[in-house]
């Protein structure tokens, strides 16, 4: 083992403790679909945003993220700064037509504003975003956190320890959440924020002390003598200004605003003032992020300097085995694990109630609302197992951040712009969207596969260098999205059903609006993160660096 006993009780307390926590809220049974998944309409805005920003870290931030940062620097965490823009996004131009149409999960929205075959294919997207891109991702880093630390990852019983640990993760999580669905999700996630935002803080602390301090620290570069403390990079790098502009803001844009993990807690809202609250709250948290993910990432690239520290997704984990004291090493490490939890059990509440209501409400059309329940819980249990299995998988790609990125990346153009367009062009017909989305999940998986598999290297290389970035790539499909999208809208047939669906967008009910004094409470909420947002890139600029 790399921890000390202390620190393996406060993990151990820990994930009872949470787990308590989880079946202490779960004691009261939801009686019915809707207040499984959506928490019965009443989350209050400090609980909507940390489970959103819970939701959103989680453990492909913690591994992958600080592991990226450990190659590139804290340019990293510049996703952060994207993210917490997008839930700027989601409070100011989407939650309260998503509210107002009183949805059930993000993807009636297109059935809503299309038809529903469009809702069928959203639905599928964004089930592959989150069993392959969360669940899974999550099951994987936990994994590979508990085996490093356990000293289980050496050895004959390697294989079998790393499976057991993926195992022991996935119950953990699903106990909690197949019990009370998401208020537990919710709760936990909130208690889980401190958890790992602390955690994230206390190792940037005792990493700079043990690099020599700020002074030692700052003079970090790269391989190619770049400071790696800037947000700023040239144009035709793999995170430069232009990919993160283009690339990086459309993964953000789909992810942060039409995907179901985060939406349904938007939507659990009690009012709509509580959602867009939530929603800024998640952004002034993602602000921090780059503080508690990043920052650590580029401090273990100084620590290590010269060392072999193995696979890059070890880098956090092995600066906090290195550098932190017994008892905050087992702090920083429950941080790590709440991560990994809110992850699967973020996951396996949105899968479900996508399965439920997108597929199995529309099979079983004379449903009660408890028995959708009783499906429910059914599916997020075979979900829970098939995830289990796909993990493993996550170790024949580099890195866990590289992996997320070609699967964020290549499943967002067509939804992105159908949402868009559905929203912001009245024009917009069914026909195009179902067109648009088709394309776009065949124009995705082909570039997913051209980048991600080295049997196609060969017509790998026939692309220009920058495009073979997948933050560079995704960009070309959405515009042939886009331009797919409105060519046929604009010069195809507008049907009597498209000027009604169009119509359905005009959110009029007064039950969806804030009052005069939550509206400034808003507006001032929205400022200071702002400002924030322009502090912490200000002081990552080539200002200082």
């Amino acid at each position: 083992m790399k921890i000390h006993l202390i620190d393996s009780l406060i993990i151990l307390l820990y994930f009872i403790g949470i787990i308590s926590l989880g079946l202490w809220i779960s004691r009261k049974q939801a009686k019915g679909g809707r207040e499984f998944f959506l928490a019965n309409n009443s989350m209050k805005w400090p609980f909507i945003g940390a489970s959103l920003f819970a939701t959103n870290i989680s453990s492909q931030q913690f591994v992958g993220q600080a592991g990226l940062a450990f190659s590139v620097g804290i340019i990293a965490g510049g996703f952060q700064i994207v993210g917490a823009i997008c839930f700027m996004f989601l409070a100011a131009f989407f939650i309260r037509t998503y509210m107002g149409l009183k949805l059930a999960t993000s993807p009636e929205f297109f059935e809503k504003r299309y038809s529903g075959r469009c809702r069928t294919i959203v639905s599928f997207v964004n089930l592959m975003i989150i069993i392959l891109g969360n669940i899974a991702a999550a099951l994987y880093a936990g994994a590979l956190v508990l085996t490093n630390l356990l000293g289980w990852d050496t050895g004959e019983n390697a294989e079998m320890m790393y499976w057991f640990s993926i195992f022991l993760i996935g119950i953990a999580a699903g106990t909690y959440t197949l019990s009370g669905g998401l208020k537990a999700v919710i709760y936990c996630d909130f208690v889980q924020t401190f958890v790992l935002v602390s955690g994230g803080l206390l190792l940037l602390y005792f990493g700079i002390k043990a690099v020599g301090g700020p002074s030692v620290m700052f003079a970090a570069t790269d391989a190619n003598g770049e400071p790696m403390w800037s947000l700023f990079r040239s144009w035709d790098h793999n995170f430069g200004w232009l990919p993160m502009l283009t690339g990086g803001m459309i993964l953000g844009v789909h992810g942060h605003c039409t995907d179901q993990d985060y939406v349904q807690r938007a939507l659990s809202a009690g009012s709509l003032y509580h959602a867009k609250m939530g929603s800024v709250f998640a952004g002034v948290l993602k602000a921090s992020a780059l503080f508690v993910i990043a920052a650590p990432g580029v401090v273990a690239a100084q620590y290590f300097q010269g060392q072999n520290t193995g696979v890059i997704d070890n880098a956090y984990v092995s600066l906090l085995t290195s550098v932190m004291p017994i008892g905050f090493l087992g702090l920083c490490l429950a941080g790590l694990l709440a991560a990994i939890m809110s992850s699967v059990d973020s996951g396996l509440c949105a899968c479900g109630s996508l399965l439920t209501y997108d597929f199995f409400a529309k099979i079983k059309k004379n449903a009660t609302e408890k028995e959708l329940l009783k499906d429910g819980r059914i599916i997020m249990v075979i979900l829970l197992i098939v995830c289990m299995f796909i993990a493993p998988c996550i170790r024949n790609f580099s890195g866990l951040f590289n992996y997320l990125l070609a699967v964020w990346a290549f499943l967002a153009p067509g939804v992105f712009v159908t949402v868009l367009f559905g929203l912001f062009y009245k024009k917009s017909t069914e026909k195009a969207a179902f067109v648009t989305l088709v394309l776009g999940c065949v124009l995705g998986l082909f570039a997913f596969c051209l980048l991600s598999f080295p049997a196609l290297d060969g017509m790998k290389q026939m692309l220009p260098e920058f495009y073979q970035n997948k933050l560079n790539l995704s960009p070309v499909i959405t515009l042939i999205c886009a331009i797919t999208m409105y060519s046929i809208s604009t010069y195809g047939v507008r049907t009597d059903q498209d000027y009604a669906n169009s119509l359905a967008m005009n959110i009029q009910q007064d039950d969806f609006e804030m009052t005069v004094e939550e509206t400034k409470k808003y507006r001032r909420f929205m400022g200071v993160l702002v400002v924030l947002l322009l502090l912490v890139v200000g002081c990552f600029s080539p200002l200082f660096f």
